[in-house]
C-alpha cells in the first residue's frame, strides 16, 4: 500500500506489491522462519517502544481477537445514513455546478463505504462537469488522480496530480506532494526525483515555522526509497515523520496519519524480515486505534489484516487465519460491500493463508468468494496468479487447473518474457498441472526452461516481501513434481529423447530442494553473525540489500507492464529495466567477489551444485553415500558407491505416511516410562518394513561399503538408519536381563557404520578442512545451566543410579532427561525450561576422562552462559560439550532459529538473552574435531527437530567443527553420562 495525503486526508492507492508477495510469499508452509532479533533485542526494542510512547501490547494473538470481540462497529444509523447518501439519484436538472459537486460528494461517501468502482465513475462525472466551470474545486483533480492510479491508469493519473497542483498554486506543498508520490507509484523515477528537489527548494525558502517543513521532506524521502526496496534507508525517514508529528500534536486533529503511518512502518520492518519488531508495531498501531476509538471499522480491518499478514509470514497460521477472518467480519459488519477492493484483498489473505495450512477446499472457498466481489478488479490484480491453480490440482480438479494455467503462462510470457520469475513460476505451475494430467513430454519442457531460473539465486529477488525461507518453499513445491517426473521416465524413449540422465539429473534438483530451507536459514542469520569479519558483513549486508532492490523493481516493473498499454510511459519502463540490468550486475559482482575473497561463507550459504560425480569425488574407499528425498506421495532414495553405478529406487510412501511410521518407532525410543517395564518392545516389524522399502532396494550401491554416509529428509532426518534392521525377525520372549531378546536383532549398526550429514554439500566442506592445531587444549564443557533464579535458589536432588548389574529389576524407575514441554503454552520464556541437573556431572566425567583442567575448563551453572561462550577463545579446544536443551523456533516467544539454551541473564549476570542461536554460533570461531550436543534431542515435532539439528550442524561445521554428536530423543541419564564419558 502506498498512502497519499491529500487535505489531511488518507487515500489509499493499491500497487502490485500485493500481488506478488501474496503469489510467492503466501503458499509456503514453513516451520518457523527467520528474523534478524535475539529475544534480548526484542525487549530492548519494546524498551525503546515504551520510551517513545508506545505501549507493550498484549502477548497473545487470543488477546487481540477477545478485544476485537468486544468491540461494537461504528454506528449502524450513521452507516445507513452513508449508504443512503452513495445510492442518492443526482438532481433531475441541475446545473454543471450542482452535478460537479453532488457527485463528488457522492463519489467520496462511496469512496468510504468501499465502492471502489462507484467512487471513480462519480469522480469521473464530476470531472467532465467541473470541465464547464470556471473555477471548479482543485481537490476534485487531486482526488481523481489517486482513483485513476488505483485502476493503473498511471498516465491519466500524473496528469491530473499536475492540473491538481497547477489549480492549487505551483508552491502548494500538499498538492506537489502528491505529485511526487504518484510519480513514484508509476515508476518514473526521474520525474519524482526531480519533482522532490523543487519540493525540497519551497520548503528551504520558507519562512513559516511549521511541523510539516520536517514531516513532508521525510515522508516524501521515504516513499522513494521505500519503492525502491532500500528499506533499511528508508525506515529512519518514517520514524522521523512520525515523530515530529507526534511532538507538534497534531494526532488530536489528524489522529488516522498516524494509524496509518504506523502500519506503514510496521510493513517496512516486515519487509526487512524483521518480524518480532513488526508484530510489535503493528499490535500497537492496532491497540491503539481500539483504545481511542473504541469501536470497529474498516480501518481497523486493515490494521487486522496487516496483523495477520506479519503472523502469517512468519508461519503462524493458526494465528493469522484467526485474525484475517476477523478482518473480514469486521468489513462485513460495517456496511462494506461485497465489491471493496479492500474486502476483496482480504479475502485473498485469507486464501493464501488457507494454503499455507493445506486447507485447498477451504483456499478454493476464499478465492471464488474474493472474485463474486469484484470480477474486473479480481482479474486485473490477481488474473496472472497461479495459487488457485495449485488449490485446484491438490483437490483433483486437474483440468480447470490446466484451463486456468495454459492462457495465463501465455500471458505473463508475453508481457514480462520468458526469463522473468513470475514467467517461471507460472511455467512451474503449468509444468505441475501437465504432468498430474499424463502429459509427461509438455510437462518436462515446462520444467527445463522454469526450473534453471526458479533455482538461481542470481533471480531471487523476484518478491521484496518473501523472506529466504519462503522463497525456499517455493522452490520446493515446484521441484518435487520435477523430481517425481523424472522418476517416472528414467529408462523411457522420452529420457533419450531429452537426452538427460534422469537418476543423476534428479539427485541433483533433489538436494537443491532438500538442503534449501537450511540453507535460507543460514543465510538469512548470517549477515548478524558477521560483525567479527567486518570485510564480510559489509559486502553480505550490501548483496542482501541489492537483493531487495531488486526485488522492488521487478514488482514496479510487473505492475507497470500490467497497466493498459495506453497508460504505461515506455520511457519510465525503459528506465527500470535500465536500472534492473545494472542492479543484476553490481549483484553478481558483489557474489563474486564474496566467493573470491570468503569462499567458504559462500559454500555455506549457495553450495554448488551436489551432482554424482562431485559427490562420488569426495568418498573414500569403503564409503558409500545414502541419501533420500521424501515428497507428498513418495520417497526417493540414491545409493551412491565409491565406485559403481548410482542406484535408484522410489517408494510409494509419502511424507505424512512416514511420519507416522518413524513416529511409531521413536514411541519405544522416547517413552512416556516411569520405570523400566513400561518401555514397550521395539516394533522390529514395522523398522523391517522400513528398511525393507526403502534401503533394501538400492543395497547394491552401499552394502559392500563399510561406512555409509546418511542424509535423511523430512522425517527421515528424526530417525537414525543405525536402528532399522536388514533382515525379517521376531522377538523371542525375554529371558534374563531386560530387553535381552533385543540382543540378535540384525540392526544395520552392526554391519555398517553410520553417519548423519546434513547436506551432501557439506561432505566436500568437511574433507577440505585442514587438520587442528597441535597444540588446542583437550576439551571445554559447559552444562547444567540455569534458567531462572529459582532454579539457581533450589537445592539440586540428583536421584541414585540404576546398580542392578544386568538390569533384571523392572521397576526401577527411568531417569530420562527433562525436555522442553513449551508447545501447549500461550507464552514461554527461558524461565519455562527445565533445568537439566545431571547433564553437570556428564560434562564433570568427560573433562576427567579427556585430562582438562575442572576449574578452568567446564562451566556450569550460571557460569554456563552466552558471555562465557562467546568471549572465551574456543578455538583452542580438541573438544567442545554444550549439554542442554535444543530448541527449535516457537519454543519460546521470539525464538525464530533453532537455539542451544544456557544461563538466564539475570543469573548469570550477562547481557545477552541466554540462547546461543544458529546465527551466533556462525559467529564463533572454532578448531574442533568434535562437538557434543548432549540434551540436544529437539523434540519439538519432527519436521522442526530434524531441520534444527541439521541447521545447528552447518552452523558449527562453517564456525570450524569436523565432527557432531547430537542426542536424538531423550536420553536416560545414567546411560548418556556413560556413553559420552566413555
Amino acid at each position: 500500500m502506498l498512502y497519499g495525503v491529500s487535505r489531511g486526508r488518507l487515500t489509499v492507492a493499491w500497487n502490485s506489491r500485493f500481488r506478488l508477495t501474496a503469489a510467492l510469499l503466501s503458499v509456503v508452509l514453513v516451520v518457523g522462519c527467520q528474523t534478524t532479533l535475539s529475544l534480548e533485542e526484542a525487549k530492548k526494542v519494546t524498551a525503546t517502544f515504551e520510551g517513545n510512547g508506545f505501549v507493550p501490547p498484549p502477548r497473545t494473538i487470543k488477546d487481540i481477537t477477545a478485544i476485537l470481540d468486544q468491540q461494537t462497529v461504528t454506528d449502524p444509523e450513521k452507516a445507513a445514513q452513508r449508504v443512503a447518501k452513495a445510492d442518492e439519484k443526482p438532481p433531475a436538472a441541475g446545473d454543471a455546478e450542482t452535478l460537479a459537486r453532488f457527485y463528488y460528494a457522492r463519489g467520496k461517501v462511496a469512496d468510504a463505504l468501499g465502492r471502489q468502482q462507484q467512487h471513480l465513475d462519480d469522480l469521473r462525472t464530476a470531472a467532465r462537469h467541473a470541465e464547464k466551470l470556471q473555477n471548479p474545486n482543485p481537490d476534485l483533480w487531486g482526488d481523481l488522480a489517486w482513483a485513476e492510479s488505483m485502476v493503473g491508469n498511471y498516465r491519466m493519473s500524473i496528469r491530473l496530480a499536475e492540473r491538481h497542483l497547477k489549480s492549487k498554486g505551483l508552491e502548494d506543498w500538499g498538492a506537489l506532494s502528491n505529485l511526487i508520490q504518484l510519480l513514484v507509484q508509476s515508476g518514473d523515477m526521474e520525474a519524482a526525483e526531480k519533482e522532490k528537489r523543487r519540493f525540497l527548494q519551497l520548503v528551504a525558502n520558507t519562512r513559516h515555522i511549521s511541523p510539516w517543513v520536517v514531516i513532508l521532506p521525510a515522508s516524501i524521502e521515504y516513499d522513494m526509497l521505500n519503492k525502491e526496496g532500500r528499506y533499511a534507508e528508508a525506515e529512519p525517514y518514517i520514524r522521523k515523520a512520525m515523530n515530529a508529528f507526534e511532538r507538534a500534536g497534531l494526532a488530536r486533529d489528524w489522529p488516522t496519519w498516524l494509524d496509518y503511518k504506523r502500519g506503514a512502518l510496521a510493513r517496512n520492518l516486515r519487509w526487512q524480515e524483521r518480524y518480532v519488531e513488526a508484530e510489535i508495531v503493528a499490535r500497537d498501531a492496532l491497540l491503539k486505534v481500539l483504545e481511542r476509538d473504541g469501536k470497529v471499522s474498516g480501518r481497523v480491518a486493515g490494521l487486522v489484516r496487516d496483523l495477520g499478514n506479519i503472523l502469517k509470514s512468519q508461519g503462524r497460521y493458526e494465528d493469522a487465519e484467526a485474525l484475517i477472518r476477523a478482518a473480514i467480519g469486521i468489513y462485513e459488519k460495517s456496511g462494506t460491500p461485497p465489491e471493496s477492493f479492500l474486502l476483496m484483498v482480504t479475502r485473498f489473505s485469507l486464501a493464501f493463508t488457507l494454503l499455507g495450512k493445506e486447507d485447498w477446499p477451504g483456499a478454493i472457498k476464499a478465492f471464488e468468494l474474493a472474485r463474486q466481489g469484484n470480477e474486473t478488479a479480481y482479474d486485473q490484480e490477481f488474473g496472472d496468479i497461479p495459487l488457485m491453480a495449485l488449490a485446484l490440482l491438490e483437490t483433483g480438479r486437474t483440468e480447470e487447473a490446466l484451463e486456468m494455467l495454459s492462457p495465463m503462462y501465455d500471458r505473463v510470457e508475453k508481457r514480462l518474457g520468458a526469463k522473468h520469475i513470475e514467467t517461471a513460476t507460472s511455467g512451474i505451475f503449468l509444468a505441475v498441472a501437465l504432468a498430474v494430467a499424463g502429459e509427461k513430454e509438455a510437462a518436462l519442457a515446462h520444467f527445463a526452461k522454469a526450473v534453471p531460473i526458479l533455482i538461481s539465486r542470481s533471480r531471487q529477488s523476484d518478491d521484496e516481501s518473501t523472506s529466504e525461507r519462503e522463497r525456499t518453499r517455493r522452490v520446493q513445491i515446484g521441484l518435487e513434481p520435477y523430481i517425481g517426473l523424472l522418476a517416472d521416465i528414467r529408462g523411457t524413449e522420452l529420457e533419450r529423447k531429452a537426452g538427460i540422465d534422469a537418476v543423476a539429473e534428479a539427485f541433483r534438483i533433489a538436494n537443491i530442494a532438500r538442503s534449501g530451507s537450511v540453507q535460507g536459514a543460514l543465510a538469512a542469520s548470517g549477515a548478524r553473525s558477521l560483525a567479527s569479519n567486518p570485510d564480510l558483513a559489509d559486502l553480505v549486508r550490501r548483496e542482501q540489500d541489492t537483493r531487495k532492490q531488486l526485488s522492488a523493481l521487478y514488482a514496479l516493473l510487473a505492475d507497470l507492464l500490467s497497466a493498459p498499454t495506453d497508460q504505461q510511459d515506455p520511457k519510465a519502463v525503459n528506465d527500470l529495466k535500465v536500472r534492473i540490468d545494472n542492479l543484476r550486475g553490481a549483484r553478481a559482482a558483489l557474489m563474486e567477489e564474496i566467493e573470491a575473497r570468503f569462499p567458504d561463507y559462500a559454500e555455506l550459504i549457495n553450495p554448488k551444485a551436489a551432482t554424482v560425480e562431485r559427490t562420488r569425488a569426495s568418498l573414500r574407499p569403503g564409503e558409500a553415500l545414502i541419501t533420500t528425498y521424501t515428497a507428498e506421495k513418495r520417497t526417493y532414495v540414491w545409493a551412491v558407491p565409491h565406485k559403481g553405478e548410482v542406484v535408484f529406487a522410489t517408494a510409494e510412501l509419502g511424507r505424512e505416511d512416514l511420519a507416522d511410521t518413524v513416529a511409531l518407532l521413536r514411541s519405544s525410543l522416547e517413552p512416556n516410562a516411569q520405570t523400566l517395564d513400561d518401555i514397550p518392545d521395539f516394533d522390529v516389524a514395522a523398522a523391517y518394513d522400513l528398511y525393507e522399502r526403502l534401503l533394501k532396494p538400492v543395497e547394491a550401491g552401499w552394502k559392500d561399503a563399510k561406512s555409509l554416509l546418511v542424509v535423511a529428509h523430512g522425517p527421515l532426518g528424526y530417525l537414525p538408519p543405525s536402528i532399522l534392521p536388514t533382515a525379517p525377525v521376531e522377538l523371542a520372549p525375554e529371558s534374563g536381563a531386560l530387553f535381552s531378546n533385543h540382543r540378535d536383532v540384525p540392526w544395520l549398526a552392526r554391519s555398517h557404520a553410520v553417519t548423519m550429514l546434513p547436506s551432501v554439500a557439506s561432505l566436500a566442506t568437511l574433507r577440505g578442512l585442514p587438520p587442528g592445531a597441535p597444540d588446542r587444549k583437550a576439551f571445554a564443557g559447559f552444562g547444567d545451566p540455569l534458567f531462572s533464579a529459582e532454579q539457581a535458589a533450589q537445592p539440586v536432588k540428583v536421584a541414585a543410579a540404576p546398580t542392578s548389574r544386568g538390569l533384571k529389576t523392572r521397576g526401577l524407575p527411568v531417569r530420562l532427561r527433562a525436555t522442553p514441554k513449551t508447545a501447549a503454552l500461550n507464552s514461554a520464556g527461558l524461565a519455562q525450561l527445565p533445568r537439566l541437573p545431571d547433564t553437570a556431572d556428564e560434562v564433570r566425567s568427560i573433562a576427567v576422562a579427556l585430562n582438562a583442567d575442572l576449574t578452568e575448563d567446564v562451566f556450569l551453572g550460571e557460569r554456563a552462559n552466552e558471555g562465557a561462550v562467546k568471549t572465551r577463545d574456543l578455538s583452542g579446544y580438541k573438544v567442545l560439550a554444550f549439554a542442554t536443551h535444543g530448541l527449535v523456533p516457537g519454543d519460546l516467544d521470539g525464538l525464530m532459529q533453532p537455539a542451544l539454551a544456557l544461563s538466564a541473564p539475570d543469573v548469570a549476570g550477562v547481557e545477552d538473552d541466554g540462547l546461543l542461536t544458529m546465527g551466533e554460533i556462525l559467529g564463533l570461531k572454532l578448531d574442533a574435531d568434535w562437538v557434543v550436543l548432549s540434551a540436544c534431542n529437539t523434540g519439538s515435532g519432527a519436521g522442526a527437530g530434524a531441520e534444527a539439528v541439521s541447521g545447528l550442524g552447518q552452523a558449527f561445521f562453517y564456525a570450524g567443527t569436523r565432527a557432531l554428536l547430537v542426542s536424538n530423543w531423550p536420553v536416560e541419564t545414567t546411560s548418556a553420562k556413560a556413553l559420552t564419558t566413555d
